[in-house]
């Protein structure tokens, strides 16, 4: 008999399931363009490298997709409280994964795919190895890297408590690191972080 647990969606239905000793998560997802989105990317995604949990089943007349489930916690609830040091290395896990991404998904599509709704809510550490794990890629479409970095960056200076001097300090590594890292565009990344600010703002606002 399998025992099921909701999980925090906004826009799916996420639960982690165990049926005796395996436990996994099952993303039953309330659009099928996502879906479609999601299940192409975990394909091309499931040979390499890049650290994503495992699909362990595809039901495309539920629009439901199996995960292993990862012990780990969302890089949200860490960055504030984890040592400075440690909050610097997860952040420089992020962006070496999100270049990984950048860079196999080009190499398989020929194409520049972004992952559209990127925040930290998406990367996950692993409890006991610390490891960054990457979820999440409905959104994902083709676009630029400045968009992502840009949506990342406003994200990390807003999250609550917003603008502390960690997060200054971690969103500053962010650029910089994808800035050394890769030929980006500066006068539009500062455009989509006015953009993604306004965005963001409007956002909240509405949810008052």
């Amino acid at each position: 008999m399998s025992k099921r647990e909701p999980l925090p969606s906004k826009k799916n239905h996420i639960y982690r399931e165990q049926t005796g000793q395996q436990t996994v998560v099952v993303k039953q997802f309330t659009d099928p363009q996502r879906f479609r989105m999601e299940k192409e990317i975990v394909t091309l995604l499931q040979d390499t490298i890049l650290a994503v949990p495992r699909c362990l089943d595809v039901n495309v007349q539920q629009q439901q997709i199996t995960y292993e489930y990862i012990p780990a916690v969302p890089l949200v609830d860490l960055i504030e409280t984890a040592e400075g040091e440690q909050a610097q290395a997860m952040i420089a896990q992020v962006c070496a994964w999100m270049i990984m991404f950048y860079q196999i998904i080009r190499e398989k599509t020929d194409q520049r795919y972004i992952l559209g709704d990127v925040h930290l809510r998406n990367f996950i550490c692993h409890e006991t190895t610390g490891q960054i794990y990457g979820v999440d890629f409905e959104e994902c479409r083709p676009g630029r890297i400045e968009t992502d970095v840009a949506r990342l960056f406003t994200f990390i200076l807003h999250y609550e408590p917003a603008f502390t001097a960690r997060k200054i300090e971690l969103a500053d590594d962010l650029q910089k690191i994808f800035f050394n890292a890769m030929a980006l565009d500066k006068n539009f990344y500062l455009q989509e972080i006015n953009r993604e600010t306004q965005e963001l703002l409007q956002r909240r606002q509405k949810n008052r």
